[in-house]
């Protein structure tokens, strides 16, 4: 059984989300939800890999009883606009360090930002 951190740092190889094969141009946003009030309401997330997803899960479990990865998909050719792809991008990068902190790991950087 591989712990939270090595699963972490396994997850953080990936540096953008996966593609999606089933629509064109998607990919795949993971997020924490659970359900309350009979409807499910996100908790954490996005994350870029559903490792990410369920290692936030499972550490907000014991707060949010129930708390479970869900995948959504997005797709530029829909709904065309370059901010909002970054943004989701920002935050899934926002996720990935403040669960890092959660993990006590050091944040993980990406080398394409460092060069600025």
């Amino acid at each position: 059984m591989t712990t939270f951190q090595e699963r972490f740092t396994e997850a953080c190889k990936a540096t953008d989300f996966a593609d999606n094969s089933k629509a064109i141009s998607g990919y795949d946003v993971w997020d924490v939800r659970y359900v309350r009030d009979g409807k499910h309401v996100e908790i954490d997330g996005p994350f870029f890999t559903e490792d990410e997803a369920r290692i936030s899960a499972d550490l907000l479990r014991g707060t949010f009883r129930g708390a479970r990865a869900y995948s959504v998909c997005h797709c530029a050719t829909w709904n065309p606009d370059p901010k909002r792809e970054q943004l989701i991008r920002d935050q899934a990068r926002m996720s990935r360090s403040l669960l890092a902190c959660r993990l006590n790991v050091p944040s993980p950087t990406n080398p394409a930002q460092e060069a600025f």
